[in-house]
């Protein structure tokens, strides 16, 4: 299937190829300049059938890198027009965009007149970085992803705890941040409101108490469930690794269930237009993402036309930049409301501990998938 050893007809030694100067050759010294060595040619690009089955990607006819490429091949391939290269520019400018954002609000007090290592700004550090590792993540996995099958394997699951390492900090921004402002987790306002629509004394503030005690550890679980089973979808034989892999990143959006109930209970909209408006916003991102990424339109409907511009995985990057963009105004947002009320300050061990609590058992998920692969490669 792979054409190797193409340049060996332009490497053989006919006579006087490497040694001195052949019959007709001229003398040496005679002043005649050597000429100089072209630029080396981009590798050529091949076509589905010339790599291997685990390289193909859906629909995809052509535009592939070969396997084996050198780091500096790898670089110089974001110039070229490959079937990677929007993949990787579709989450690099957006990288550089959000760390001058971050960047403003965490350094140059752009969130107020705080210092960077205020505790109040621990969870936006937390999220920042979540914001931060998943588009450079990405970055890596699509520059480097034809280095070895190994190291393909490597970055794609780094890739998707990345993504479940993003999700869990925007947890722990949204409990901070946005979850002490619902009138949904008031005790009062919600026992007032079980009183006037059912009738009923109830006393809210144990469920609600509970709720607030859990929602992180139940993240930081969910954050590591999904990533094993996506590890797995790409792993173990999947009939359908998309559909499952963007099911599994869903679960975690749930944690923002309260936000989507205050708006049904509540007046959200009134109260907080910046939420709301932005919240639903950024859902509708995410959906139209998810559309792209399971149906795999536009290339299923003329395969090879948008093998390098336009195929459904640059325009599923391009509709998870929007959300993420979305959600970091409203976090913005939550973070100005959260310094005028000046509650108590966030604590390292509920912020950053958890943050390495979850770095740890990702690696050790990440760390145990490529063990699998390589045992299932031996045998």
């Amino acid at each position: 299937r792979r054409r190797r050893g193409a340049a060996a007809g332009s490497g053989g030694g006919g006579p006087g190829a490497a040694g001195g100067p052949g019959p007709g050759s001229m003398p040496a010294g005679e002043g005649e300049k050597e000429e100089a060595a072209p630029p080396p040619r981009p590798a050529a690009l091949l076509r589905w059938d010339e790599v291997p089955e685990d390289f193909v990607e859906c629909f995809i006819l052509s535009g592939y890198r070969r396997l084996h490429c050198s780091a500096q091949e790898c670089l110089a391939s974001v110039l070229q027009p490959t079937n990677e290269t929007l993949n990787f520019w579709t989450h690099f400018i957006p990288l550089l965009l959000f760390l001058s954002r971050f960047g403003r609000l965490l350094l140059l007090r752009g969130a107020g007149d705080v210092p960077f290592h205020h505790p109040a700004l621990l969870p936006l550090w937390c999220y920042a970085s979540g914001v931060l590792l998943t588009f450079a993540m990405s970055c890596t996995a699509h520059l480097f992803s034809c280095l070895s099958p190994r190291l393909r394997a490597a970055f794609f699951y780094l890739d998707y705890a990345s993504i479940s390492y993003y999700g869990f900090a925007s947890t722990v921004a949204y409990s901070y941040y946005l979850l002490p402002g619902l009138s949904l987790l008031d005790a009062g306002a919600m026992s007032r409101y079980v009183q006037q629509r059912l009738g009923w004394q109830l006393d809210c503030s144990l469920p609600i108490a509970a709720y607030r005690a859990l929602v992180l550890p139940v993240a930081l679980a969910l954050a590591v469930g999904c990533t094993a089973a996506c590890c797995r979808s790409r792993a173990a034989c999947c009939a359908y690794p998309f559909a499952v892999r963007t099911f599994v990143f869903a679960m975690p959006l749930s944690m923002a269930c309260p936000i989507m109930l205050e708006s049904l209970l509540f007046d959200l909209r009134t109260r907080n237009p910046t939420l709301f408006v932005y919240f639903y916003r950024r859902y509708c991102w995410l959906l139209v993402a998810a559309f792209f990424n399971i149906s795999k339109i536009p290339e299923r409907i003329q395969p090879g036309l948008f093998d390098i511009v336009g195929h459904s995985h640059q325009l599923f990057h391009i509709f998870t930049f929007l959300s993420i963009y979305d959600q970091v105004h409203y976090v913005e947002d939550g973070l100005a409301e959260f310094l005028k009320a000046a509650p108590a300050a966030p604590t390292y061990l509920g912020t950053v501990g958890y943050m390495l609590l979850l770095t740890l058992c990702l690696a050790v998920v990440v760390r145990r998938f490529l063990n699998v692969a390589d045992l299932c490669k031996q045998d």
